[in-house]
């Protein structure tokens, strides 16, 4: 569960936002409007509506865009054919590619939060924590 509030909930508190806003313009503003003062409200209101569906509609582009990323990164990382791990900085394993798991012979979610060094043959292992401190020292 995340902190922050849905899609659905974000948009009614901006009406109840927009709302108290036109209750207080009222309050300040109390003499009654004119026709043509009505008439340029409803203008503002039809164009205010059509940057919105405007918005929107870049919204959906967007959301498009990022699910083709996401297929597209499926497929290069997931799919590719190396072992790929992506690493916290304390060397524990955050992701691992299908190709990664096969070499280790363990499933991918058997991989997540294990530490790397634990995959690392025993005579190589003062090499890779000295290969990881160095990194963490030097960023190199």
């Amino acid at each position: 569960m995340t902190d922050q509030p849905s899609e659905s909930q974000q948009a009614v508190d901006l009406r109840r936002q927009a709302e108290a806003q036109v209750r207080a313009h009222a309050a300040v503003h109390p003499d009654a409007l004119t026709a043509e003062q009505l008439r340029q409200l409803a203008h503002e209101l039809q164009v205010h509506q059509i940057e919105l569906e405007m918005q929107n509609e870049e919204l959906r582009r967007a959301q498009v865009a990022l699910e083709a990323s996401r297929t597209r990164y499926f497929d290069l990382y997931d799919l590719a054919p190396v072992g790929y791990l992506t690493l916290s900085e304390q060397g524990l394993i955050l992701e691992a590619n299908l190709t990664a798991a096969t070499l280790l012979g363990v499933t991918r979610e058997r991989l997540v939060q294990q530490p790397l060094g634990s995959f690392v043959c025993k005579d190589d292992r003062d090499a890779y924590y000295l290969c990881r401190r160095k990194l963490s020292a030097t960023g190199a």
